[in-house]
């Protein structure tokens, strides 16, 4: 087993959202050798090499890796932070033991921002999705909020190589299609 244990250091209301806590917590080891293995595993990872970070969102939440520790946000209770750390330790010793098979990447992805999936809608503003504007759908879809599958238009002759581009992009943000 790569890493033993994770050992929780701090818990404190969320800064971002009031109904929420985030957390701090320790590694039983150093494990940024394993970073750029996550990067390539992790879909929605950020791996930032100068600052030695590894950031992801695991549903709602926000997970920052350090080398050493953890830190956690828009956590529901103290029962999801003890699941999430679990899960995370389990997470690191797998990638850990597939890394054979894991192609390592120190580059620093960037995920698709809400204006970049706009480019690709049919920016009609026709509210069949739900939303007032394409703009607020694109926003909604990054933050898998709504499915690509509710804009309608975009499924219409022609716009096949759009939708091809949307579902690449929701694919690395790790959202199902």
């Amino acid at each position: 087993m790569y890493l033993e244990k994770v050992t929780l250091d701090f818990i404190q209301p969320c800064t971002t959202d009031s109904l929420r806590i985030r957390i701090k917590a320790n590694f039983s080891r150093d494990i940024r050798g394993i970073f750029p293995y996550m990067n390539t595993y992790l879909k929605t990872a950020i791996y930032n090499k100068k600052a030695n970070t590894l950031v992801f969102n695991n549903e709602h939440k926000i997970i920052t890796m350090y080398p050493d520790k953890v830190a956690i946000s828009k956590l529901i209770n103290e029962t999801d932070a003890f699941e999430t750390l679990d899960s995370l330790k389990n997470i690191i010793n797998t990638v850990y033991e597939k890394r054979e098979e894991i192609n390592p990447s120190d580059e620093m992805k960037k995920l698709p921002s809400p204006f970049e999936v706009y480019a690709y809608l049919p920016k009609l503003n026709c509210k069949k999705c739900g939303q007032e504007t394409c703009l607020a759908f694109a926003t909604k879809l990054v933050k898998g909020k709504v499915s690509i599958k509710k804009c309608l238009n975009l499924y219409e002759k022609g716009n096949e190589d759009n939708v091809v581009k949307i579902e690449e992009m929701m694919l690395l943000l790790g959202y199902e299609i």
